[in-house]
């Protein structure tokens, strides 16, 4: 099961939503807008059983709001505790790039040594 089929029915579950068909969408549209508006719910329309669409409220909360409040979503506090430091060592960024750098140059020195002795 994909991940985003999965996030759906947690979504369908949490909202309370309710499916209507694509036939009774058709033949009833303006009863199932007005049950949209009036309950203020999710509808899922499906096409043989399967879902295809939802129909829901026009929400001046963006997506993430929305996942928040149906509790599958929790924000973040802050970054970083309070008085948290970086750990510190005894050499610089630069200087283990270069460390490693030179490591990576002396195996390639040695590879390009052996195979011309081979050759």
């Amino acid at each position: 099961m994909g991940i985003e089929v999965r996030l759906q029915e947690l979504l369908t579950e949490r909202a309370g939503t309710t499916t209507v068909s694509m036939r009774e969408l058709n033949q009833k549209t303006r009863a199932v807008i007005d049950r949209v508006m009036k309950e203020g719910s999710t509808l899922t329309v499906t096409d043989r059983g399967v879902p295809i669409a939802e129909i829901h409220p026009v929400s001046q909360k963006a997506g993430l709001d929305r996942l928040e409040e149906l509790g599958l979503l929790a924000q973040r506090g802050r970054p970083f505790e309070e008085g948290w430091k970086p750990r510190q060592f005894e050499f610089s960024l630069e200087e283990w790039l270069e460390d490693e750098r030179g490591e990576e140059r002396l195996e390639r020195v040695m590879v390009n040594l052996r195979d011309a002795s081979d050759g």
